[in-house]
């Protein structure tokens, strides 16, 4: 039985050689990119997860009755948060199940391209959706006193101006990464 683990072992660190070798019992763990997470770029992804879900839970919360008022600048904002929240979900799990697709994804234009995009849509829809909030939703909300709808909007146009960064951040360091200076 020793003899087996053992040359499993072995079989596992020549066929799998970024791993390290682990007992029986986290075999499992050694399958996914747990690493990958601990880098910045990681944390980056995290991190525009997270603020993707709070602008969209909140858009859906309390914007989603006030959408003839409101009109393009919700559907704008709310498209693109979906958009970009699914498209990095989906890179993330990709490089946490393979360190393979990490490095082939990463050395291509996708993600350059995707960060770009992705930064320029939140910028826009975030400013459509101030001069919406301002123009069209601040005299309603002086006529209903004491809702917490406009500083739920605030919020979000507000995250979405930082996403816009972040995402222009994670296009210029896939760009590095692309160059190879990274």
């Amino acid at each position: 039985m020793y003899f087996l683990f053992f040359f499993f072992n072995k079989m596992y660190m020549v066929s799998r050689p970024y791993t390290r070798a682990a007992p029986l019992s986290c075999m499992l763990c050694s399958c996914f990119n747990i690493q990958y997470f601990t880098t910045s770029y990681g944390i980056l992804k995290i991190i525009q997860i997270i603020l993707g879900s709070i602008c969209q839970s909140l858009m859906l919360f309390y914007g989603t009755k006030y959408i003839p008022t409101i009109g393009t600048s919700y559907e704008s904002f709310l498209s693109t948060v979906a958009g970009c929240l699914m498209t990095t979900t989906v890179i993330s799990v990709s490089y946490l199940l393979s360190r393979n697709t990490e490095t082939l994804v990463r050395s291509t234009l996708f993600e350059i391209i995707f960060g770009i995009f992705a930064s320029l849509c939140y910028i826009s829809s975030s400013s459509l959706l101030t001069i919406a909030l301002y123009a069209i939703l601040y005299p309603v909300l002086m006529v209903i006193p004491f809702t917490s709808l406009f500083s739920a909007i605030m919020l979000t146009y507000i995250l979405g101006f930082i996403l816009g960064a972040l995402y222009a951040i994670d296009a210029y360091w896939a760009y590095k990464y692309y160059k190879g200076f990274s």
